[in-house]
C-alpha cells in the first residue's frame, strides 16, 4: 500500500473518519454522502471560500478534522488507547468553539443562530 492509499483510507475510507467527517458535514446542515479524499478536498477548495460564518466553521472544523482523525490513527497504531467517534466529534466542536468564541456574530440570520447552537459558539 503506498502513501496516497493509506491517507486515502485514513481519510475518508475508512468508516471511523467518514463517519466523523459525516457528523461534522451535519452539523453545518450539509445533507450529502462522505466521497473519498481526493473529492473532499476538491469540494473543500472550491466551496470554502467568503467569509460566512459557516464557511469560518467549515475551514476550522476541517483542519480540526483532520488532526483529531490524525492523532486517533497514531494512538491506534502505537496502540494506545484511543477514542470513540463520538468523542472525537467533541474534541472537533470544542476546537471550533475555542477558535470562534467571541467572535461578533450576526444572530439575526436564522442560518447563524442554527450554526451557533450546533456548535455551542457563544459570540
Amino acid at each position: 500500500m503506498d502513501a496516497a492509499e493509506r491517507r486515502d483510507y485514513i481519510f475518508f475510507e475508512c468508516n471511523f473518519s467518514r463517519n466523523v467527517w459525516q457528523s461534522v458535514l451535519h452539523l453545518c446542515s450539509i445533507h450529502r454522502a462522505v466521497r473519498t479524499w481526493s473529492l473532499e478536498l476538491a469540494w473543500a477548495i472550491l466551496k470554502l471560500k467568503g467569509k460566512s460564518l459557516l464557511v469560518a466553521i467549515l475551514k476550522l472544523a476541517w483542519s480540526a478534522c483532520l488532526y483529531v482523525i490524525w492523532r486517533q490513527r497514531n494512538k491506534r497504531y502505537f496502540g494506545v488507547s484511543f477514542l470513540t467517534e463520538d468523542a472525537v466529534l467533541v474534541q472537533i466542536k470544542e476546537i471550533v468553539r475555542d477558535c470562534l468564541g467571541g467572535r461578533p456574530t450576526n444572530r439575526i440570520d436564522h442560518v447563524n443562530t442554527l450554526l451557533c447552537t450546533y456548535w455551542g459558539i457563544i459570540g
